[in-house]
């Protein structure tokens, strides 16, 4: 049976400014260099304060550059902002999504969604920060998944986001942190109850998951960089160590996900460093 070969990596966090979380990264480099996947994806949070400083970009894209592989990119909030309804704008030195971050981010890594078919699948790569952002541009997004749902055709699909679409249902409405815009969730329900939807990979949350809603797998992958103790991140049924995904998906739309960590890891907790690497503004 055919199948494609997925290596997801997520949260790498990094920047000039510290040495934190260079280790793990340098380490993953080396399994870069090594992969023979089809396909290596990258699920946001490129850099560890991009929003912020515009260097985090270019040294980021030079150190991941080092692995000389194609690796498909898509933002997370570290890269472009936040839901502004939870974040104080850019003008006041704020962490919410704005066009001049998401043209950053463009400038750099290029367009912030993208489509791949590779035989009997469609891999589709969302920025989910545009979801519920009241930017313009959102809406083209969702015109964007509607066409690619329109000429899916006969493959399965497979979707890969930066926060997880919703933590165990859908049905919940309450804004967090944690997941996409419930408000601008509802203009996913195609994509959401689609019967050729397989998976939803995501990051974000720095903690390994595998379950399963309504025929979906829902796969969290671990970052690169840290994990958090649950004064951070509140428990979710998730592991918190650090690591990376690897996908096979089989031409008859059955999955395989394991999570792979790397002898040399260091397991470190960004609650112990966190004044350090992201300051008070």
């Amino acid at each position: 049976m055919a199948s494609i070969r997925i290596m997801q990596i997520s949260d790498t966090h990094l920047s000039p400014r510290t040495h934190r979380f260079h280790e793990n990264n340098e380490l993953m480099i080396d399994v870069l260099k090594a992969a023979d996947h089809d396909l290596i994806i990258h699920t946001g949070d490129i850099t560890l304060d991009g929003i912020r400083f515009e260097e985090d970009y270019p040294f980021c894209r030079s150190f991941l550059e080092r692995a000389g592989k194609d690796i498909r990119y898509i933002p997370g909030n570290h890269d472009v902002g936040d839901n502004p309804r939870l974040s104080q704008p850019e003008t006041a030195m704020g962490s919410a999504i704005s066009p001049t971050r998401l043209h950053r981010y463009e400038r750099y890594y290029g367009a912030d969604r993208w489509s791949i078919d590779r035989d009997n699948w469609r891999l589709l790569g969302i920025n989910s920060l545009r979801v519920g952002s009241g930017l313009e541009g959102e809406q083209q997004q969702y015109d964007w998944i509607g066409e690619q749902l329109a000429t899916l055709g006969e493959r399965h699909l497979a979707l890969f986001s930066h926060q997880p679409l919703y933590v165990d249902t859908p049905e919940s409405t309450e804004l967090t942190y944690w997941t996409v815009d419930p408000i601008g969730r509802q203009n996913l329900h195609e994509l959401m109850e689609h019967k050729q939807l397989k998976m939803i990979a995501s990051g974000h949350l720095h903690q390994q998951r595998s379950r399963g809603h309504d025929g979906v797998r829902l796969e969290w992958c671990s970052s690169i960089a840290f994990t958090t103790r649950e004064e951070l991140v509140p428990e979710m049924g998730g592991n918190r160590e650090v690591g990376y995904l690897e996908h096979v998906l089989h031409d008859d739309g059955g999955i395989e996900t394991r999570a792979v960590t790397i002898p040399g890891f260091v397991n470190s907790y960004l609650d112990d460093c966190l004044l350090e690497v992201y300051p008070k503004y």
